[in-house]
């Protein structure tokens, strides 16, 4: 009898939690944390890293299964802050829960932290990715301060205004979403010593039409494209529109597009982001 009792406390020692993420930024975070093989349900939108692929999908942003979740017998079910009220749904029925607010580099950070802190990992290494991404790019951004100092032969007179906009359209009086404010897109920004374009104080997501385009006349234009919501889009296309655009963007050729998945997510991955884009708008 006392042998079972050492084996069953030697089991619960080492044994692994069974976690669920409801968001691919989160599903991110834990692989980097080393405990992958420790989740049993993912988002249907989670693509990242490969063996997220073979993990049961428990539904979308908007229609996470309590059924499926619950099936799956979790002891961790980790969520973004829009899943608050699944994650109480979840809370009373005896499922433990973590809540994140994961929109700017801030609360992305501490996100990793929690995250880490829940499941008995060292969040130190993405820590310091992206610390280290964040200083490399202030340092690039006074460089080229500098170079515009020079190029004007005295101090600038405004900030580089760009603009992030969210996926590609052949048809910008449908709308364009972009970046707003209070959002990792808007911190990154400002890291690379530019501002941002949009100057609303709306809270809500902003969305652009062709003359509030034209209005804001950003110097810079960065297109954000993703595979799986924008399809097959012809590129050059896509540039030679926003080129006749009567904006120093367009005027300036100053528009670029980036096709990287990571650019939409805000996981660790957060830290290639902040290199990507502060190399565009430092050009």
């Amino acid at each position: 009898m006392r042998i079972i009792f050492l084996l069953l406390i030697s089991l619960s020692l080492y044994a692994t939690q069974r976690i669920i993420t409801l968001a691919p930024s989160i599903s991110e975070i834990v692989f980097a944390l080393g405990r992958g093989n420790e989740i049993v349900g993912v988002s249907e939108y989670a693509s990242y890293p490969a063996g997220v692929k073979k993990i049961t999908k428990i539904g979308g942003y908007t229609n996470p299964s309590l059924e499926k979740i619950f099936s799956l017998n979790p002891t961790l079910v980790i969520g973004q802050a829009h899943y608050n009220k699944t994650l109480r749904q979840l809370n009373q029925l005896g499922i433990k829960t973590l809540s994140l607010e994961m929109t700017n580099i801030a609360n992305i950070k501490a996100s990793i932290t929690k995250i880490a802190s829940a499941i008995d990992a060292d969040a130190n290494i993405l820590i310091d990715s992206i610390d280290k991404a964040i200083a490399d790019a202030q340092e690039k951004a006074k460089t080229s301060y500098s170079n515009r100092q020079v190029e004007f032969q005295e101090k600038p007179t405004s900030k580089k205004r760009v603009l992030i906009v969210y996926g590609l359209s052949l048809d910008i009086n449908r709308g364009l979403y972009i970046a707003g404010h209070n959002i990792f897109y808007e911190d990154i920004i400002h890291m690379c010593g530019a501002e941002n374009a949009y100057k609303s104080q709306q809270l809500s997501q902003p969305v652009l039409h062709y003359e509030s385009l034209v209005a804001l006349n950003p110097d810079s234009v960065i297109l954000l494209h993703h595979s799986a919501t924008d399809g097959d889009i012809d590129f050059n296309k896509a540039k030679e529109l926003w080129y006749n655009i009567p904006i120093n963007a367009g005027i300036n050729k100053k528009v670029t597009i980036l096709s990287k998945d990571y650019l939409s997510i805000p996981s660790h991955r957060v830290a290639q982001s902040i290199t990507d884009l502060c190399e565009v708008i430092s050009q």
